[in-house]
């Protein structure tokens, strides 16, 4: 699975610090999704969390850091549905509850959007999100390596490939999904399920 680097805090957490910690990324999740991370204030994220901006500061080194540990909720939210999917017996059913969950939660979608158009444009960040990017494509190949053992196929390309090549097309169909919700069908979920073994 994904090595998620947990972001670093100024201090050591107590059990109200992690409760503060995680309101303020879950506040901040649904700010940064509603209004995008430009747009997206301190002011207002400590607001949505129910703390002043003090609190904030207190927690995360400023935005970016703040923004690091939203994206790092996103690895996670993304790592579960990645086992369920990896271990369905219907690759189409997988791939079609991936999509529902999308459509469930689209602050999901729109974080990582927020966070990848941000991030590309500053070389410190990019090369943190490049890293986790690459943790998201292990864990994938993993879940292909263990699908491929579980089902005795073979496959034409590296598992490495196919995961690039899985998650290219499942972030494409979510954001066609996401602008059209009868975009993505069946049909399509069971195009993408051919592609897993």
């Amino acid at each position: 699975m994904t090595n998620v680097v947990a972001v670093r805090s100024k201090r050591a957490p107590t059990e109200r610090r992690a409760a503060t910690h995680s309101r303020l990324v879950e506040a901040a999740t649904k700010v940064v999704a509603r209004r995008g991370f430009h747009a997206a204030t301190v002011d207002e994220i400590a607001d949505e969390a129910g703390f002043s901006v003090g609190a904030l500061y207190s927690n995360f080194d400023g935005k970016d850091d703040l923004f690091l540990a939203v994206f790092d909720g996103h690895l996670r939210w993304y790592e579960a549905r990645l086992a369920a999917a990896a271990s369905a017996a219907d690759p189409g059913r997988a791939f079609g509850d991936w999509m529902d969950a999308l459509m469930e939660e689209p602050e999901q979608l729109l974080v990582f959007i927020e966070f990848w158009a941000y991030a590309v444009r500053k070389p410190k960040l990019r090369r943190t999100f490049s890293s986790r990017l690459a943790d998201l494509r292990s864990a994938m190949a993993e879940a292909i390596e263990g699908r491929l053992e579980a089902t005795g196929s073979d496959l034409q390309v590296p598992p490495a490939t196919l995961a690039v090549v899985l998650l290219a097309v499942g972030r494409g169909l979510a954001l066609e999904k996401l602008a059209d919700p009868d975009a993505v069908d069946d049909a399509v979920a069971e195009l993408v399920a051919s592609l897993v073994p």
